[in-house]
């Protein structure tokens, strides 16, 4: 059940928020290791590997994890978006417990961008020096290598774009609503008044364990280990 008090409540379990943050922080290392290359090459691999641990973990809790961070709970129509939108153009404020319309959107599209990313890595080659292949270039046709190593190098232009975004739309919320994101993905809990209006009784969050989570990243860490091996 989620935790509340007289102003806050809990919305966000400890692995969606670990999720969160670690998969940032492999990112910008993916990146810049990746932009420099020679000896920093191993760095890419390691953390694109873990980075495709981490969304195969968050594919799966999408579906077993807690109240918020099911893909139920927050993949909604078009009609929910526009809701959301005549909410955050109004003088109100959006109302969510987890991921607003919107939000959910870009988690999704962020979440299968990233997989599409990793995938390519993983049958992309050094075309150059020929000296740093992917763990799986040896199973495709050289022309499927190629056009891996294409989509790996120019696809990161559009994360990079979809990144911008996100930050984006982080400050617009923080500065046009008062709603502070990241202060509730980095602390599990919102504002009461950011989930539900005043007079509303907080909704019933059901949070899963932590057992599970762990049990469900480990059976995603041998998955990727036996993919590269």
């Amino acid at each position: 059940m989620a935790k509340t008090n007289d102003s806050r409540l809990r919305v966000w379990d400890v692995p969606v928020r670990l999720f969160h943050w670690t998969l940032v922080i492999l990112m910008a290392a993916s990146y810049f290791s990746g932009r420099a290359g020679g000896d920093w090459m191993k760095l890419h691999f390691w953390s694109g590997y873990a980075i495709l641990t981490l969304l195969l973990f968050r594919i799966a809790w999408g579906f077993v994890g807690s109240t918020t961070a099911r893909f139920s709970d927050f993949i909604k129509g078009p009609s929910a978006a526009l809701r959301h939108v005549a909410e955050l153009v109004g003088p109100d404020r959006p109302r969510e417990a987890g991921h607003n319309p919107l939000g959910g959107a870009m988690v999704l599209v962020l979440i299968f961008a990233v997989l599409a990313q990793v995938v390519a890595g993983l049958f992309s080659a050094d075309t150059d020096t020929g000296m740093v292949n992917g763990p799986l270039t040896r199973l495709v046709a050289d022309a499927w290598i190629d056009k891996a190593t294409a989509f790996h190098k120019t696809w990161i232009n559009v994360l990079l774009v979809l990144a911008a975004l996100h930050v984006l739309a982080v400050f617009v919320y923080l500065a046009w609503k008062r709603q502070n994101l990241v202060g509730a993905m980095i602390t599990g809990s919102k504002p009461i008044d950011d989930v539900v209006a005043p007079g509303r009784p907080a909704p019933r969050l059901r949070f899963a364990s932590g057992r599970l989570a762990l049990s469900l990243l480990i059976a995603c860490a041998a998955i990727v280990y036996f993919i590269v091996r």
